[in-house]
C-alpha cells in the first residue's frame, strides 16, 4: 500500500519539478521619491519653500545652505529631478528630463541668474547666488526639488 501511494505521488512530485515557473507579475516602477537615491542620482537639493540647498558634495559633506531674503525672486521649479544645463547664451539652467511632471504651459527650462540681476520676463528664472551657481557647476549636474 505505502509503495502504490509512492508511486501515485512520484509522477505528481516530478512534474512540479520540471514544470516551467509560473510567470513573475509584472512589477509595478518605484514612486517617484524612491527612485531618487541621494549623491548618486543628484546631489543638491532644493527646499523653494524655506530658501534652502543642500548641497551633497563628492566627498560625503553634507552642507545646508539658506539664501537670504533679498536673493529669493523668481519662480521655483516643479517638484522632481532637474539637470543643470547652458542655455545657447551660455547661461546656467536647469532642464526638466522627460520624467520629471510639469504642469501645462510649462517650457521645462528654468534659468538660474545671479542675484544682483534682474529676472528676465520672459522665460522662468529663479535668482541664486553666484557662489552656488559656481559650486552646483563644479559638483552637481543633477538638482532634485522638493516641495
Amino acid at each position: 500500500m505505502k509503495h502504490r501511494l509512492a508511486l501515485c505521488l512520484l509522477p505528481i512530485l516530478y512534474a512540479g519539478l520540471i514544470a516551467p515557473p509560473a510567470a513573475a507579475a509584472p512589477v509595478e516602477p518605484p514612486a517617484d521619491d524612491a527612485v531618487f537615491v541621494e549623491g548618486s542620482r543628484y546631489s543638491a537639493v532644493l527646499h523653494p519653500r524655506r530658501g534652502a540647498w543642500r548641497l551633497l558634495g563628492p566627498n560625503g559633506e553634507d552642507l545646508q545652505l539658506r539664501v537670504r531674503e533679498s536673493c529669493r525672486a523668481g519662480l521655483a521649479p516643479p517638484r522632481g529631478l532637474w539637470l543643470l544645463t547652458r542655455d545657447r547664451a551660455g547661461r546656467p539652467q536647469l532642464l526638466a528630463p522627460s520624467s520629471t511632471p510639469l504642469p501645462p504651459g510649462h517650457p521645462g527650462e528654468v534659468l538660474l541668474v545671479p542675484c544682483d540681476q534682474t529676472l528676465p520676463a520672459d522665460r522662468p528664472a529663479l535668482a541664486v547666488p553666484t557662489a552656488l551657481v559656481e559650486w552646483l557647476d563644479r559638483h552637481s549636474g543633477a538638482i532634485y526639488v522638493t516641495r
